[in-house]
Formats: C-alpha cells, structure tokens, sequence
C-alpha cells in the first residue's frame, strides 16, 4: 500500500452517513495521516471549512490542544488515545470561543482481525451532559444540608416537648410549636422551589395571566415579610393611576417574596422599599434595600440556579439558591425580565417587568 493511495477514503462513506453524524469523526490510515473528517470534526478544530486531509495526528493533537484550558495535558492524552491498541475515551475542555466538554474516543480500523489499516477518533460534545452532573451534584448537596437544618430543629423540639421528666408552661409549649411550624414551612419552601425548578428545567411552568390588581398584591406581601422582621421597615412608593397588569397574580406573589425575603436576610436591618413605574406597555417594578450589595461580577450569576455569593452574609443565612432562578424563569414567561444593579456598599436592587393588561394599555396610549 504506498502512501497516495492510504490516505484516500471511499466517496461513498465520505459523502454518506458519516458526514452527517452529529458526532465529529476523523480517520487516519496506516501512515497516520488524516484520511477523513467530516464537517462536525472541523468545527471542534475550528477549522471552518478548510480541509485537514493529510495532516498527520500530531498536527491534529496539537491544534485540539491548542484551544484546550490545559494544552500540555490534554497532548499528552490525545497523543496516548491514538497510540493505544485500545479503545478508551480521554476528555479535555476546550476554553474558546465558548467553554466545551469534549470526550474523544478511539478505535482501530481492521480489514481482517488482525490487519489493521489506521485509526479513528470520534469527538462527542458532552458539556451539557457535564453540566447536567454538576448540577446533580449541587442539587443533591444542597438539598441534604438545607433539609438537614429545618429537620434537625423540629426532630429538637418535638423530643423536648415529649420529655416525661420536664413540665414545660403554656407559653415555653407555644414558642416550641412556633419553631416546629416555622421550620416545617421552610421545609415546604424548599420542595416547593425544587418542583418549580424541575417544571422551569422541563419547560413546563405553568402559568394563569389575568388582569391583576398590582397594587393589592404588593401591598398584600410586604403586610406579610413586615411580620417576619423587626429590624426592618418597608417603603411603598405606587402611581396613583397604576394600571392593572396581565399576570398570574399567585406566581407574581411568589416572586415578590422571594425578593423581598431575600432583602430581609441579606440586609441586616434599614429600610426596603418597593415601588412601581410605568413604562409605555409595561411595569417596572423595583425592590431595593440598605445591604451590602452584591459585587458586580456576580449581579448575572445570582440568578443562575444553585449559584450563591460566597461571603459572610450568604454563609450566615444560607439557603438552596433558588428562589432568583425560580423568580427569572416566572418573570420570563410572562413576556418580562429581571436584573439587578448594585453599587457596593449601597444595598441591591433588583428590578422586573410586567406586561400591562392590553385593555388598560390601549387606554394610555
């Protein structure tokens, strides 16, 4: 076999099936050259649409580890895969244009059992995959230590009120099933964020818009989060004209508690306050407090699931990370958005928006 005939590839696989594998495919022939690879392979190299044909492995190892965030490691095992006699897989992170898992697999190519004719390697994308794990292992962390709390306390009480050798008052009895029912709604809370969760991850968030009095639901919550601070004091500044909003008022309900406990918890005390602007079709509804504020690399990563600020005010309040994730997708599937902005050291202030219900929209236009 001389080597302008090894390193050609029968038209018929090149132009069949394997162009079209949503898998990157390169094939090298006996001299190790690059017979073949189709155009999903090209893309992993960010090649476009230049051929590779010909180049050897090494060439093609090295523009793979090239882009890789460990260039040298990612060599040395790419140079491996295609050495062994067997078939193993090797992933390596590519860093740009934009962070990817790659799983690269090998195996030999035989006429016969024992004639082999070159080697082939399939690249497989498998970062979401990864991600998917990562946040398998987030979510199961997370939820054993938050459960862990809320549970430990009631499982406390209940084992103090049952004690045979202590006479408890009526008012020591009270404050014990104050604390069991308090921590058994945290323990709702926390199931009740991860069912919304799973419904956001399956795009299955179900929501019921109705024109909405805005006006009586903020008013409704902040008489609510007033009851569960006294270091606090609420700030409610509305237009006297604010038009009713097309909304699922429950899950709109929902996000101002969110937005407002976390004011509660991240702030030790001052003020919070709500309040409303229209603008054109819709509200812009703004909840701000008197915190520390939140670093400006982290004011898009906060609404990411599982993500919390590692500082001594996230670590003194825990919690599972997910009332902002749950509070973007709900806001988002009404038509709206939600950022914060921050400048340190002068609390937080996260804003959405709302659609205005279209019969009171095309009165104030």
């Amino acid at each position: 076999m001389d080597q302008e005939r090894a390193a050609v590839l029968d038209p018929r696989w090149r132009d069949g099936a394997l162009d079209d594998l949503p898998e990157g495919m390169i094939i090298f022939d006996a001299f190790n050259r690059v017979a073949y690879l189709n155009p999903r392979a090209s893309a992993i190299l960010n090649r476009g649409e230049a051929s590779g044909l010909g180049k050897s492995a090494q060439e093609i190892v090295d523009e793979l580890a090239a882009q890789t965030v460990q260039p040298n490691e990612t060599r040395a095992g790419l140079g491996a895969l295609l050495a062994s006699e067997k078939n193993y897989t090797y992933e390596f992170e590519i860093g740009s244009p934009m962070r990817r898992t790659i799983a690269a697999q090998s195996f030999a190519l035989r006429i016969q059992p024992l004639e082999s004719v070159g080697k082939g390697m399939l690249l497989r994308d498998v970062t979401r995959e990864r991600e998917a794990d990562a946040m398998k292992s987030r979510l199961l962390s997370t939820v054993s230590h938050e459960l862990r709390t809320p549970l430990a306390s009631i499982k406390g009480f209940v084992t103090t009120l049952l004690r045979q050798d202590v006479k408890w008052d009526n008012a020591a009895q009270r404050d014990f099933l104050q604390i069991i029912e308090d921590e058994t709604d945290r323990l709702t809370e926390i199931i009740d964020n991860l069912l919304d969760m799973s419904q956001l991850e399956a795009g299955a968030l179900r929501i019921a818009p109705e024109p909405t009095q805005l006006r009586t639901i903020i008013r409704e919550v902040v008489d609510e989060m007033r009851m569960h601070t006294e270091a606090h004091w609420f700030d409610v500044n509305l237009p006297a004209d604010l038009p009713r909003i097309l909304a699922d008022p429950r899950r709109i309900r929902q996000v101002l508690h969110n937005l407002l406990g976390n004011a509660i918890k991240y702030a030790r005390g001052g003020q919070v306050a709500v309040a409303c602007e229209i603008d054109r079709d819709q509200i812009v509804v703004s909840v701000s407090d008197q915190g520390e504020g939140i670093a400006p690399d982290y004011l898009d990563k906060i609404f990411e699931r599982f993500f919390q600020v590692d500082d001594k005010s996230t670590r003194r309040v825990g919690g599972a990370g997910l009332g902002l994730s749950i509070s973007r997708g709900i806001v988002q599937a009404h038509g709206g958005k939600i950022w914060a902005e921050s400048p340190m050291g002068h609390g937080a202030v996260f804003r959405f928006t709302l659609p205005i219900a279209p019969n009171e929209a095309s009165e104030r236009s």
